[in-house]
């Protein structure tokens, strides 16, 4: 058989196996909207929370075969071509699915506190609470009810929940504060404090929380469009962050509060034009991709059958106890300013031998990357940390970098560019072993931490915390 004729049958073929993926996803798509109305009919009409899962996880099922298909990989040629790609959120939108009855009041309204976390001043989980909304949820209808800022929110003195001794050891009473709440990184420890705060205040039971950044919110307003406000201010997705998480406390430098009320408007407005669902629905659900993926979109159900199949996805920011090879590197914020907008972070997982003696190394460099101080307000630039040096750079910015190793792994040794003494403290959390670094860096200053821990069980991971600069992450496993 010459060239030719085996191009021929190339090409022959090709369009043989484009037809018939073709058909394929016809027929699943008819079942598929079949599965949808069924769903959507069962949601509106009232049906029992028994009838509506039904239906939910039969399209759950449905979403399963989909991705089977987009696995072929011309299919995934395909949809790569039409910038198409929801495989890397492919349990959590199965997950999400299953759950959405239970979600979205099918057989009650259902109430979430909605947290908007300010990746400006770090947190365990993305960012402080800097705004929220009350939104229920009642047959799939949502409506907001409340938002507000955290100036009117009431903390207490000691933690309105039990915690695990480590936890009280490792970040003592701070978390009754709303703003502190979320420090540790495991999601469902700060959503089950806001909760309680919320009901001590409030006197009202929430079902649970959903958090998000302006970062996730930025990607939305590709899919929505620009914002208006009544200032006449048009927010984009390309200035949104930059507007609430940098202009703002320039604009607002002498009144705080106008500020906070700022980004109460800017949420009633973003609210508002999701709600009205005028928006490229293949845009948001690339927004919502992404959003997942960097782990910016977290969600806490207090249905414990919900919570359930949602720790089993990124989307419920749980710390695993289970055996991995999960490492993590977290910044958190000790002087209260807003500088972790600045702040850049490389890190770099590498195995250090295999078998029984394996090791991994995590190296974590981070890096001012403001030139100076000069012109940021006051606010911008606090030092409210205990202990600060008698001289202090404007600019010069204090937190803790956390660094953990896997479940039931060991800390080995660590090291610190800047210094040849102690690299920092040692503590656990969830039955992770982790190195506490304490790091003051002037504008334009750098350190690089390391730490060594024994290796865990299966391929090495990496988990990002979400701030506003992207992290740079590189693995080498030669143990796989």
């Amino acid at each position: 058989m010459n060239r030719q004729t085996l191009l021929y049958w190339a090409r022959r073929f090709s369009l043989v196996l484009l037809l018939v993926v073709f058909i394929i996803a016809i027929t699943f798509g008819i079942r598929t909207k079949s599965h949808v109305d069924s769903f959507a009919q069962n949601l509106k009409s009232g049906a029992s929370l028994e009838v509506a899962t039904q239906s939910a996880v039969a399209l759950s099922k449905d979403i399963d075969r989909f991705f089977v298909i987009a696995n072929f990989p011309i299919v995934k040629q395909l949809l790569a071509r039409a910038d198409v790609n929801f495989m890397p959120i492919k349990n959590e939108i199965s997950t999400l699915v299953k759950v959405a009855p239970s979600l979205v009041g099918a057989d009650r309204p259902m109430r979430y506190l909605i947290a908007f976390q300010n990746s400006a001043e770090a947190r365990g989980t993305g960012g402080i609470l800097g705004a929220f909304a009350v939104v229920e949820f009642d047959k799939g209808n949502l409506t907001v009810i409340k938002t507000g800022s955290n100036k009117g929110l009431r903390w207490l003195d000691e933690i309105p929940i039990a915690m695990p001794d480590e936890f009280k050891d490792l970040y003592r009473s701070d978390p009754a504060i709303w703003q502190n709440s979320n420090l540790s990184p495991h999601f469902p420890y700060g959503a089950k404090i806001w909760l309680a705060l919320w009901k001590l205040q409030f006197g009202q039971r929430l079902d649970g929380v959903i958090a998000v950044d302006p970062i996730a919110l930025s990607y939305m307003l590709k899919a929505t469009g620009p914002v208006s406000l009544p200032s006449g201010k048009v927010l984009t997705a390309e200035n949104l962050v930059s507007e609430t998480l940098s202009k703002a406390y320039k604009e607002y430098e002498k009144d705080n509060a106008a500020r906070e009320q700022y980004l109460v408007t800017i949420i009633n407005a973003t609210s508002k034009q999701l709600l009205e669902a005028k928006f490229n629905k293949l845009q948001m659900a690339r927004a919502v991709q992404q959003g997942i993926a960097e782990n910016r979109i977290l969600i806490y159900s207090s249905e414990p059958n919900v919570e359930t199949e949602l720790r089993q996805t990124r989307l419920a920011g749980f710390m695993e106890t289970a055996p991995s090879n999960q490492f993590r590197a977290v910044v958190q914020n000790i002087d209260a300013s807003k500088l972790d907008y600045y702040l850049e972070r490389e890190a770099s997982i590498r195995s250090v031998g295999c078998g029984v003696s394996a090791k991994v190394e995590v190296s974590v460099s981070v890096k001012n990357s403001l030139k100076n101080g000069v012109g940021l307000p006051a606010y911008v630039l606090t030092r409210d940390d205990r202990n600060k040096p008698a001289k202090i750079i404007a600019g010069q910015h204090r937190f803790l970098l956390f660094i953990y190793g896997p479940p039931k792994s060991k800390l080995l040794y660590a090291s610190r560019s800047s210094t040849t003494s102690s690299a920092g403290n040692v503590a656990s959390e969830r039955m992770r072993p982790l190195l506490v670094a304490d790091l003051d860096l002037a504008p334009g200053a750098s350190e690089k931490v390391t730490a060594t821990f024994t290796r865990g069980v299966g391929p090495l991971e990496y988990h990002l915390q979400p701030l506003v600069l992207e992290e740079s992450v590189q693995i080498n496993d030669e143990c796989k």
